[in-house]
Protein backbone atom coordinates (compact mmCIF):
# COMPACT_ATOMS: atom_id res chain seq x y z
CA UNK A 1 0.00 0.00 0.00
CA UNK A 2 2.65 2.26 0.89
CA UNK A 3 4.57 1.62 -2.41
CA UNK A 4 1.30 2.17 -4.34
CA UNK A 5 0.75 5.90 -2.41
CA UNK A 6 4.24 7.01 -3.36
CA UNK A 7 3.37 6.36 -6.84
CA UNK A 8 0.25 7.83 -6.91
CA UNK A 9 2.35 10.98 -5.38
CA UNK A 10 4.82 11.07 -7.89
CA UNK A 11 2.28 10.73 -10.87
CA UNK A 12 0.60 13.50 -9.27
CA UNK A 13 3.28 15.62 -8.62
CA UNK A 14 4.54 14.61 -11.83
CA UNK A 15 1.08 16.46 -13.59
CA UNK A 16 1.44 19.41 -11.38
CA UNK A 17 4.63 19.96 -12.86
CA UNK A 18 3.29 19.26 -16.27
CA UNK A 19 0.62 21.71 -16.25
CA UNK A 20 3.05 24.40 -14.45
CA UNK A 21 4.68 24.25 -18.04
CA UNK A 22 2.37 24.47 -20.38
CA UNK A 23 0.64 27.20 -18.53
CA UNK A 24 3.99 28.90 -18.63
CA UNK A 25 4.58 28.11 -22.33
CA UNK A 26 0.99 29.55 -22.91
CA UNK A 27 1.68 32.78 -21.36
CA UNK A 28 2.54 35.06 -24.69
CA UNK A 29 4.79 37.41 -22.80
CA UNK A 30 7.40 35.13 -21.96
CA UNK A 31 10.22 34.68 -25.00
CA UNK A 32 9.42 30.62 -25.67
CA UNK A 33 5.39 31.49 -25.60
CA UNK A 34 3.20 29.52 -28.25
CA UNK A 35 1.35 32.70 -28.80
CA UNK A 36 4.77 34.65 -29.94
CA UNK A 37 6.06 32.20 -32.93
CA UNK A 38 8.29 34.79 -33.71
CA UNK A 39 10.36 34.25 -30.44
CA UNK A 40 10.89 30.19 -31.37
CA UNK A 41 13.98 28.39 -31.60
CA UNK A 42 15.88 29.33 -34.28
CA UNK A 43 17.39 26.09 -34.80
CA UNK A 44 13.86 25.00 -35.48
CA UNK A 45 12.86 27.68 -38.12
CA UNK A 46 14.94 30.38 -38.18
CA UNK A 47 13.34 33.15 -35.83
CA UNK A 48 14.32 34.12 -32.86
CA UNK A 49 15.61 32.48 -29.82
CA UNK A 50 14.36 31.92 -25.98
CA UNK A 51 17.64 34.24 -24.21
CA UNK A 52 18.12 32.14 -21.29
CA UNK A 53 18.88 28.69 -22.98
CA UNK A 54 21.57 28.06 -26.11
CA UNK A 55 21.65 24.43 -26.68
CA UNK A 56 20.66 24.41 -30.07
CA UNK A 57 22.24 27.29 -31.27
CA UNK A 58 25.43 27.39 -33.57
CA UNK A 59 28.40 28.53 -31.92
CA UNK A 60 30.34 30.35 -34.60
CA UNK A 61 33.34 33.43 -34.62
CA UNK A 62 32.07 36.44 -36.58
CA UNK A 63 34.40 39.38 -37.76
CA UNK A 64 33.95 42.88 -36.11
CA UNK A 65 36.38 46.49 -35.56
CA UNK A 66 36.94 47.26 -32.29
CA UNK A 67 38.80 50.42 -31.70
CA UNK A 68 39.68 50.25 -35.56
CA UNK A 69 41.46 46.92 -35.08
CA UNK A 70 40.02 43.38 -36.65
CA UNK A 71 38.38 41.02 -33.71
CA UNK A 72 36.38 37.85 -33.86
CA UNK A 73 33.55 37.59 -31.96
CA UNK A 74 31.90 34.09 -30.72
CA UNK A 75 28.20 33.97 -30.98
CA UNK A 76 27.19 31.16 -28.48
CA UNK A 77 23.01 31.75 -28.56
CA UNK A 78 20.79 33.05 -31.15
CA UNK A 79 19.62 36.60 -31.75
CA UNK A 80 16.21 37.30 -30.10
CA UNK A 81 13.63 40.15 -31.15
CA UNK A 82 11.22 41.02 -28.76
CA UNK A 83 8.29 42.78 -29.53
CA UNK A 84 6.14 44.58 -28.94
CA UNK A 85 7.07 46.83 -30.73
CA UNK A 86 5.03 45.00 -33.40
CA UNK A 87 7.08 43.41 -36.67
CA UNK A 88 5.59 42.22 -39.92
CA UNK A 89 8.60 39.91 -40.45
CA UNK A 90 8.42 36.05 -39.35
CA UNK A 91 11.44 36.35 -37.02
CA UNK A 92 9.51 39.52 -35.49
CA UNK A 93 12.38 41.39 -35.68
CA UNK A 94 12.38 45.28 -36.62
CA UNK A 95 14.62 48.04 -37.29
CA UNK A 96 13.45 51.74 -35.75
CA UNK A 97 11.45 51.05 -32.48
CA UNK A 98 13.65 49.24 -28.99
CA UNK A 99 11.41 46.25 -28.17
CA UNK A 100 9.56 46.75 -24.45
CA UNK A 101 11.66 43.93 -22.52
CA UNK A 102 15.09 43.33 -22.86
CA UNK A 103 16.61 39.96 -21.96
CA UNK A 104 18.10 40.77 -19.02
CA UNK A 105 18.22 43.36 -16.73
CA UNK A 106 20.84 46.35 -16.32
CA UNK A 107 23.23 48.29 -18.92
CA UNK A 108 23.70 46.19 -22.19
CA UNK A 109 26.71 47.00 -24.72
CA UNK A 110 25.81 47.88 -28.02
CA UNK A 111 27.04 46.43 -31.24
CA UNK A 112 26.96 48.88 -34.32
CA UNK A 113 25.58 47.11 -37.53
CA UNK A 114 27.15 49.04 -40.80
CA UNK A 115 24.57 48.85 -43.36
CA UNK A 116 25.94 49.57 -47.41
CA UNK A 117 22.50 50.44 -48.48
CA UNK A 118 22.40 50.63 -52.72
CA UNK A 119 26.27 49.61 -53.56
CA UNK A 120 27.88 46.48 -53.21
CA UNK A 121 31.46 47.04 -51.39
CA UNK A 122 34.47 46.68 -54.04
CA UNK A 123 36.21 44.60 -51.36
CA UNK A 124 33.68 41.75 -50.27
CA UNK A 125 36.41 41.19 -47.48
CA UNK A 126 34.99 44.47 -45.55
CA UNK A 127 31.79 42.43 -45.39
CA UNK A 128 31.84 40.44 -41.87
CA UNK A 129 28.27 39.32 -42.85
CA UNK A 130 27.96 39.78 -46.24
CA UNK A 131 24.20 38.42 -46.86
CA UNK A 132 25.10 34.65 -48.50
CA UNK A 133 25.37 32.60 -46.58
CA UNK A 134 23.81 34.17 -43.87
CA UNK A 135 25.93 34.74 -40.71
CA UNK A 136 25.20 32.30 -37.72
CA UNK A 137 22.35 33.35 -35.14
CA UNK A 138 21.41 36.23 -37.38
CA UNK A 139 17.73 36.74 -38.70
CA UNK A 140 17.23 35.54 -42.03
CA UNK A 141 14.31 39.12 -42.51
CA UNK A 142 14.49 41.83 -40.70
CA UNK A 143 11.03 44.65 -40.49
CA UNK A 144 12.23 48.11 -41.88
CA UNK A 145 8.97 49.90 -42.95
CA UNK A 146 9.83 52.27 -39.89
CA UNK A 147 12.51 53.55 -41.64
CA UNK A 148 10.28 54.87 -44.42
CA UNK A 149 12.41 53.60 -47.30
CA UNK A 150 9.54 53.68 -50.82
CA UNK A 151 8.82 50.55 -51.71
CA UNK A 152 10.86 48.64 -48.71
CA UNK A 153 9.27 47.04 -45.93
CA UNK A 154 11.15 44.31 -45.60
CA UNK A 155 15.20 43.07 -46.08
CA UNK A 156 16.19 39.62 -46.12
CA UNK A 157 19.95 38.62 -45.29
CA UNK A 158 21.01 41.98 -45.70
CA UNK A 159 25.03 42.64 -45.49
CA UNK A 160 26.54 44.70 -42.85
CA UNK A 161 29.63 44.66 -40.69
CA UNK A 162 29.52 45.08 -37.04
CA UNK A 163 31.57 47.54 -34.77
CA UNK A 164 31.39 47.14 -31.28
CA UNK A 165 33.66 49.60 -28.50
CA UNK A 166 33.89 47.31 -25.50
CA UNK A 167 35.37 43.78 -25.25
CA UNK A 168 32.35 43.38 -22.92
CA UNK A 169 30.45 39.85 -23.45
CA UNK A 170 26.96 38.46 -22.90
CA UNK A 171 24.18 40.00 -24.87
CA UNK A 172 24.27 43.51 -27.19
CA UNK A 173 21.79 45.75 -28.48
CA UNK A 174 22.05 46.13 -31.89
CA UNK A 175 21.58 50.01 -33.63
CA UNK A 176 21.83 50.07 -37.97
CA UNK A 177 23.89 52.29 -39.32
CA UNK A 178 22.98 52.74 -42.99
CA UNK A 179 25.62 54.00 -45.50
CA UNK A 180 24.80 55.52 -48.72
CA UNK A 181 27.55 55.88 -50.37
CA UNK A 182 30.70 54.09 -51.28
CA UNK A 183 33.07 56.21 -50.69
CA UNK A 184 31.50 56.47 -46.85
CA UNK A 185 32.42 53.13 -46.83
CA UNK A 186 35.64 53.76 -47.95
CA UNK A 187 36.40 55.76 -45.07
CA UNK A 188 34.71 53.66 -42.49
CA UNK A 189 36.92 50.57 -44.16
CA UNK A 190 39.86 52.67 -43.33
CA UNK A 191 39.67 53.88 -40.03
CA UNK A 192 37.00 51.23 -38.57
CA UNK A 193 36.18 52.67 -35.23
CA UNK A 194 32.91 54.26 -33.99
CA UNK A 195 34.89 57.80 -33.89
CA UNK A 196 35.05 57.89 -37.65
CA UNK A 197 31.25 56.94 -37.79
CA UNK A 198 30.14 59.78 -35.82
CA UNK A 199 31.98 62.39 -37.71
CA UNK A 200 30.84 60.97 -40.78
CA UNK A 201 27.59 61.44 -39.46
CA UNK A 202 28.33 64.82 -38.56
CA UNK A 203 29.61 65.67 -41.62
CA UNK A 204 28.26 63.90 -44.39
CA UNK A 205 24.55 63.22 -42.65
CA UNK A 206 22.81 62.55 -46.83
CA UNK A 207 25.45 59.93 -47.31
CA UNK A 208 25.66 58.12 -43.92
CA UNK A 209 22.02 57.66 -41.18
CA UNK A 210 21.90 58.82 -38.01
CA UNK A 211 21.80 55.80 -35.47
CA UNK A 212 18.12 53.23 -35.86
CA UNK A 213 17.49 51.49 -32.87
CA UNK A 214 16.32 48.09 -33.17
CA UNK A 215 14.82 45.38 -31.01
CA UNK A 216 17.60 43.03 -31.95
CA UNK A 217 20.31 41.68 -29.74
CA UNK A 218 23.04 39.47 -29.86
CA UNK A 219 24.74 36.98 -27.66
CA UNK A 220 28.61 36.81 -28.01
CA UNK A 221 32.35 37.37 -26.60
CA UNK A 222 35.12 38.78 -27.94
CA UNK A 223 37.91 36.80 -28.93
CA UNK A 224 39.71 36.51 -25.74
CA UNK A 225 37.28 37.05 -23.18
CA UNK A 226 36.16 33.82 -21.29
CA UNK A 227 33.62 31.56 -22.85
CA UNK A 228 30.34 32.20 -21.95
CA UNK A 229 27.57 29.38 -22.25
Amino acid sequence: MSAHLSGRRAALKGAVILAVIVLACSDSGTPSGINAPQLTRAADVGTAGEPNAAAGDTKAFIGAWLDGEPVELRYTRSYVCDNPPSSIAPTGCEIGALPEDFPRSGPIPVIYAIAPIGFTPANPATLHCPGEPLCPNHPPMIDVSRLNIPGVTTVARAPHSHIITSRQAGWHRTVNIRVLNASVWNQIVASPSLATVRTLQATLPGQISGDNPTNIFFFFHPAGESAAP
